[in-house]
């Protein structure tokens, strides 16, 4: 039986205001007292998605950005009734801190949770290449919504349980290379890459894509990471008289270059088109006042500024409201929000045309989805049997970073 409620009246005003008081109050506990006695209904078994990224990492921005992503089309389909006839999809998150033994053993982990349908993956393409055996072995979904690398979809396991939707180095570095071409007008250019997965699948669109009747690349450097200075590798480039720099990298890499760069007299600056891990992260802090002394664009597939589509400028209200962020412009990691937010989406239809929370049934539904306007882009396929890839060269646009970490679309 439910307990007796207590409440108090105010004695204000005349003697009908306070039997209206009264009547008011009855009606309420009597309200509540057959609440109290009705019994609930049971709560249905949530669906849940994964996500391992670096959350570890101290001046990467991409994993609580796409975070945001996730929850704020988590809410809009949880307030739709969710997924399978009322189940609330929810998120479960693991750190890699950008170690891809960890990263491969978060994904066993969250592979083996109960009504878990898919792993999105996020910023270091390194730790999703290194997670494809256990994807294909456990055969769960990997999605990945930030790396890049070409090995990511492009694989010997049949079927592929890798999806992206995300930009792909084969159009994607092909496209940088462009903008040194066509806004530097440079013939000759350098690059210097990572010593990863993501700096040899770029350096394979490079060795694919460059020839004399576009650009070509003689110098080609390679680093590591946790290397204290990349000096060197941009001193081999000003001595081979190349004229533009194609670099890939994340914000401390990419700050040890703007910072050396900024040190040369100003003929000796080379203009840099740099890949986006470089604005994954806090890369305005980083380098500080050197920044307006370097060219430097960075590659990107989604900008907030602008953008007139519903669901980018839902996506941009959910993330300011729900955080301390006053502009559009101040949303960090774009990219990753509008990337997760889609995939989101993409995987609860995936999950209703499937009718169940089997991944194997999920990822042949993920093949067979209809059209869906989404944040970045309207996907009229979003995969298909033989294009594991959702996004494509009609989605690159290239942004100038800013002392406070706006990313400013740029012609």
């Amino acid at each position: 039986m439910a307990k007796p409620l207590l409440f108090s009246l105010r004695t204000t005003g005349s003697g009908l205001h306070r039997t209206a008081q009264v009547l008011a109050a009855l009606v309420c506990a009597c309200a509540a007292q057959s609440w109290a006695q009705t019994p609930t209904q049971p709560q249905k078994p949530p669906v849940w998605i994964g996500f391992d990224d670096a959350y570890g990492l101290k001046t990467n921005t991409s994993a609580i950005a796409t975070e945001w992503g996730i929850k704020a089309a988590l809410e809009e389909i949880n307030a739709k009734g969710g997924v399978l006839n009322g189940r609330p999809l929810k998120l479960m998150t693991t750190d890699n801190k950008g170690i891809s033994a960890r990263g491969k053993d978060n994904f066993v982990q969250l592979a083996g949770t109960p009504d878990l349908v898919a792993v999105l993956t996020g910023k270091f393409s390194p730790i999703s290449v290194e997670i494809l055996p256990e994807a294909h072995r456990l055969k769960v979904p990997m999605i990945s919504v930030w790396g890049s690398a070409d090995p990511i979809t492009d694989h010997d396991h049949k079927p592929s349980y890798s999806f992206r939707v995300s930009l792909k180095d084969d159009w994607g570095v092909e496209a940088m290379m462009n903008r040194l071409a066509s806004k530097y007008s440079v013939r000759q250019g350098c690059a210097i890459l990572p010593n990863t997965a993501w700096g040899r699948s770029a350096e394979k669109v490079i060795r694919e894509k460059s020839g004399p009747k576009t650009i070509q690349f003689p110098v080609v450097r390679w680093y590591n990471w946790g290397d204290a200075s990349l000096r060197e590798h941009y001193k081999a480039c000003l001595d081979s008289r190349t004229q533009g720099l194609l670099f890939v990298g994340n914000e401390k890499e990419g700050a040890l270059l703007v910072k050396e760069i900024a040190e040369q007299a100003q003929p000796m600056r080379m203009p840099v088109v740099a890949h986006w891990g470089a604005v994954g992260g806090t890369l305005h802090e980083l380098v500080g006042e050197e920044l307006s002394k370097v060219r430097i664009d960075f590659i990107q597939t989604f900008t907030f500024i602008n953008n007139q589509r519903p669901r980018a400028d839902y996506l941009a209200d959910w993330i300011m409201k729900n955080n301390a962020i006053k502009s559009r412009h101040d949303i960090p990691s774009p990219v990753g929000a509008a990337h997760a937010y889609d995939t989101v989406h993409l995987l609860a239809q995936a999950i209703d045309t499937a009718k169940t929370t089997a991944p194997e049934k999920i990822r042949d539904a993920l093949e067979k989805l209809p059209a869906f306007h989404g944040a970045v882009r309207h996907y009229t396929k979003p995969f298909t049997p033989n294009r594991h890839d959702a996004l494509d060269k009609s989605q690159v646009l290239f942004v100038k970073l800013t002392p406070l970490g706006h990313l400013i679309p740029q012609d």
